[in-house]
């Protein structure tokens, strides 16, 4: 495993492929002079200096990270941020993907297995779609998928592929709420609707179908189809000629089918539905997905984000932002950098380096300070959940595997940009 990972991080994983485009945006704000860009290399050396505290908080025992317990769906977040620093060319998180990887696997199986970690674990309707990382919440599956195809896409083992299959099959069984039949449930126990589990449903399915054999794809786009038509003919999925956003923070009511309290939306329902249109339009050819990926993307960049542009959360205090949401924004930075590497564009670019820079002048404790490729490296960076500062904690593996995010995504589009610029492709 370690080999083939090195190889990969060494040769493969030399950047997320590009489309070229000449007219890359007709809103396209202001880009510094060439000679005073951050260079891609910058965001990587920030990441792999988080990446060492990162580690820090990793449990060999339980192949978990801390964050709150159980630290379950988190530590799917964290395990891909690792395993995207991979694929962005990191050997330093190549070495530790390669422990990590069949660590996780096998330790955070058999931890679900074992503890049933207070999430009310159920059993499949069909005993083959049960595995050792399913359990009562639909959207934790989905988290741990989307970790598992990554891990697929870095070594090659079709073990985590089959993994992310099985969960998939499980996902299937929440099809269909009391208010809609063309949706899904947030939970076995049938208490709850809530938009991230139809978005991550979705871009399950879409990663899955670029995934299989070509004879295996069409159930996983037809699901993603139906999942997509779903969700956008319903309460929860707010389309005008101006926006286009996942709406229902804090869901739907089963009894009463209306939207609760909170209108807003959450950047990780917008950044898991972003994501899964990229990967439908990919599937399908069909590049009117892509433009419903790039109209949510441009609304989040206009309502979820500080004076000064930078990504927050809508409706959460954030210097007291609670249990869950400080894992959120890593999840949309990730996805669009997934848009910019399937049709760039240069405000996504301006962004993604705006939080990036943010995130590490203003939202950081500690200083770079290199060290080892192991588990305890001697970089002591942290970085807080508010990426507009100041830095305030206490940190553990939700705000900075989120924040790492923001820093891989800048990377990746900073890098991707160079190469355009390099070969004449485009505006850099």
């Amino acid at each position: 495993m370690r080999s083939t990972v090195l190889i990969l991080a060494a040769l493969c994983l030399e950047g997320i492929a590009a489309r070229p485009q000449t007219d890359l945006s007709k809103s396209t704000p202001p880009i510094p002079r060439a000679e005073s860009r951050p260079k891609a290399n910058t965001y990587q050396n920030h990441a792999e200096a988080a990446l060492d505290r990162l580690q820090q908080w990793y449990n060999h025992d339980t192949g978990l990270w801390k964050s709150y317990d159980p630290s379950w769906w988190q530590s799917a977040n964290a395990l891909t941020t690792l395993l995207d620093m991979v694929q962005a060319g990191s050997p330093k998180a190549g070495v530790i993907a390669s422990v990590v990887i069949p660590n996780t696997f096998q330790a955070a199986g058999a931890f679900n297995a074992r503890s049933k970690h207070g999430l009310k674990r159920a059993a499949a309707t069909k005993d083959d779609h049960q595995n050792p990382f399913s359990n009562g919440f639909y959207d934790d599956m989905g988290w741990w998928a989307v970790a598992w195809m990554r891990a697929y896409d870095v070594t090659g083992n079709r073990t985590y592929l089959d993994t992310a299959e099985a969960l998939f099959a499980d996902m299937t069984t929440g099809w269909g709420t009391s208010c809609w039949p063309e949706g899904m449930w947030w939970d076995k126990q049938h208490t709850h609707i809530d938009p991230i589990a139809d978005t991550l449903f979705l871009e399950t399915a879409t990663h899955l179908a670029n995934r299989v054999q070509a004879d295996q794809k069409k159930p996983y786009v037809d699901w993603a189809v139906r999942a997509w038509d779903g969700l956008r003919k319903g309460p929860m999925y707010v389309s005008s000629a101006d926006e286009h956003y996942v709406t229902a923070a804090d869901g739907v009511d089963p009894k009463t089918c209306q939207l609760k309290k909170d209108p807003h939306g959450y950047t990780y329902s917008n950044g898991a539905l972003v994501s899964g249109l990229v990967a439908l339009s990919n599937a399908t050819g069909d590049r009117d997905y892509l433009q419903e990926a790039h109209n949510i993307a441009h609304t989040v960049m206009k309502i979820m984000v500080s004076k000064d542009g930078i990504l927050i959360e809508p409706g959460i205090d954030q210097a007291h932002p609670g249990e869950s949401a400080p894992q959120f924004k890593g999840v949309f930075m990730r996805a669009l950098a997934g848009l910019h590497a399937a049709d760039p564009r240069a405000e996504y670019h301006e962004f993604a380096q705006r939080c990036a820079d943010s995130i590490w002048d203003k939202n950081r404790q500690g200083e770079e300070k290199g060290g080892g490729y192991g588990n305890t490296g001697a970089g002591g960076v942290e970085l807080g959940p508010d990426w507009n500062g100041p830095f305030h904690g206490p940190t553990n593996a939700r705000p900075q595997s989120s924040a790492m995010d923001g820093l891989v995504a800048a990377w990746a589009m900073t890098r991707q940009m160079e190469k355009m610029g390099e070969t004449g492709n485009g505006n850099w």
